[in-house]
């Protein structure tokens, strides 16, 4: 299966955020939508629909940095899932993005014990499948901790893909909230 990405424009965008992404993410992992328009304003952020023909089928959020781009947020539509649509966006984010070393994601990092624990494994086992490796560290967002993957086009270099991230972060984010909300690479107890 193959998919085409196309841009979505900010009309578009407001209700597949209302009608997709409000069901699909927890808030505490979804961006207010105020602030998604405004990255796409500010040029360095893609709002992509997927079609397969005319059929809207899924969605990707990406973030780009210079060397580096950032699958904010990947949404395969309702009713479309578990038919290989979320691999076959992968594969054309993969072409679509070549010209970058890597493709990273933020996935909820699984916690032990954790209620939506299941759900945190088939995400990390999904992005696996699609050819993304560990990057060897986590991440604290706004209180959310997050497993980091990347999806090379190039040598990995994860030490690069860390700073880069963290710049995206940097250029948007007043200081103040950077340094309370952002921490790349999260540090748990006993690796201080």
């Amino acid at each position: 299966m193959t998919v085409e990405l196309r841009p979505l424009s900010r009309r578009m965008l407001r209700a597949l955020y209302r009608w997709e992404m409000v069901p699909a993410f927890p808030a505490s992992e979804r961006r207010p939508l105020p602030n998604l328009l405004r990255m796409c304003r500010r040029g360095d952020y893609d709002a992509l629909a997927a079609f397969r023909g005319e059929e809207l089928v899924g969605l990707a959020l990406m973030w780009r940095g210079s060397a580096f781009v950032l699958l904010d947020y990947l949404l395969v539509c309702r009713g479309k899932q578990n038919g290989g649509v979320g691999q076959a966006i992968v594969a054309a984010l993969r072409e679509r993005y070549a010209a970058f070393r890597a493709i990273l994601a933020e996935v909820e990092a699984p916690l032990p014990g954790g209620s939506e624990r299941e759900e945190q494994l088939r995400r990390l086992s999904f992005y696996r499948r699609c050819g993304f490796a560990s990057l060897e560290y986590r991440v604290s967002l706004f209180g959310v901790v997050y497993t980091m993957l990347g999806l090379w086009n190039d040598v990995p270099r994860p030490d690069a893909a860390m700073d880069a991230h963290r710049a995206l972060y940097r250029a948007q984010l007043p200081p103040a909230m950077f340094r309370r909300f952002v921490h790349i690479p999260h540090e748990t107890e006993g690796t201080r």
